[in-house]
């Protein structure tokens, strides 16, 4: 298959480039012609060194609106006329399928999107019509794009892939608990930190919680912690390239108290690790935290019940290899499987 993937505005740092790397090397080494188009040259280029060399990356020498729009023209003008896009971006569905419109090409545009298509102010969803085919990474973006009017035919549940891992099990802290959150530090953006900070100042005085992350909000979120009386119980670590060996002492749980998202990598990362996790009602937990079995779940906006459910955790045993059995679906040897065939399937349509 030749197939040409086309991200959305991305860090380098995240969720999505985590699985645009496991993907793609994937594809290339059972034999796909594959590129890698990005909307952005990336702040963080290390995650571009662990993609195979085989795959030709491209990216917009400036950055300027009209000068992105004329990148993508070309990228579409000049791309074979048998070429299978992937996009992750639905702006760029939109003006690709514009241009195939005119052009008469002989291409399948489809939609991959890393991120709830609700509640978003960056692109119009209803943008995501205009492909041929979708790929969802977990049931309530699958259900979002019904809700559109896409027919269920044309939709592909294919979620995130998750390595095996070794369960984690390092020394306890003897005085205190420790939680851990690991993302992008933002206090009222799509993480919500400041549901997090107000949260924990409400559990016991045994709660820690490590920070690990950067972001704009930092400075915001400590002033915050400060405000809160926390500023001892909260430790800021920054950003980590390698967290899970970079921790002092074992996490009771791992948090997101995001308003939305896709199918968060980092708690399949936790989970296949033996981390149960605590995750606000946002719509992308339901295929990952199943309550009493790998984690718990609370309401979104609800800090009293967050901070309830944080103090419970921290008093549970749970079954480390139970958690990492409740995520088999997510593994990569099925995960990869049900790719090839779906993207197979696709594009011998």
């Amino acid at each position: 298959m030749k197939l040409t993937f086309i991200t959305n505005k991305i860090t380098g740092r995240g969720g999505t480039e985590t699985v645009l790397v496991k993907v793609l090397n994937n594809l290339v080494e059972n034999g796909n012609d594959i590129r890698l188009v990005l909307s952005n040259m990336t702040p963080d280029k290390e995650w571009l060194h662990k993609l195979n060399p085989s795959i030709k990356v491209i990216y917009p020498k400036n950055s300027s609106r009209l000068n992105r729009l004329a990148y993508f023209i070309k990228i579409f003008l000049m791309s074979p006329k048998d070429t299978n896009y992937i996009i992750l971006s639905p702006n760029i569905i939109k003006l690709f399928a514009k241009l195939r419109k005119v052009t008469h090409k002989n291409c399948k545009l489809i939609s991959w999107f890393h991120f709830s298509i609700a509640n978003q102010m960056d692109y119009d969803p209803h943008n995501i019509v205009f492909a041929d085919y979708h790929l969802a990474i977990s049931s309530p973006i699958k259900q979002q794009m019904i809700d559109l009017g896409i027919t269920s035919q044309r939709i592909f549940l294919i979620y995130n892939p998750a390595e095996h891992h070794q369960l984690l099990d390092i020394q306890e802290n003897s005085s205190k608990k420790h939680l851990l959150y690991v993302g992008r530090v933002q206090l009222t953006g799509q993480k919500n930190l400041e549901e997090l900070l107000r949260a924990v100042s409400l559990t016991t005085s045994s709660v820690v919680l490590d920070v690990y992350g950067g972001g704009e909000d930092e400075s915001q979120c400590k002033e915050l912690a400060e405000k809160l009386e926390i500023k001892d119980r909260v430790k800021w670590h920054g950003w980590t390239e390698n967290i899970w060996s970079s921790l002092a002492y074992q996490p009771f749980a791992l948090i997101l108290t995001s308003h939305f998202e896709g199918l968060p990598m980092v708690f399949l990362e936790a989970m296949s690790r033996g981390i149960p996790c605590l995750s606000a009602d946002f719509d992308g937990f339901t295929d990952v935290v199943v309550d009493g079995i790998n984690g718990e779940v609370y309401h979104r906006g609800n800090i009293k019940e967050c901070a309830k459910k944080i103090n419970k955790m921290s008093q549970t045993e749970y079954n480390k290899v139970a958690i990492q059995n409740s995520i088999s679906k997510f593994y990569e040897e099925r995960y990869f499987e049900n790719l090839r065939n779906v993207l197979k399937k696709i594009t011998d349509y």
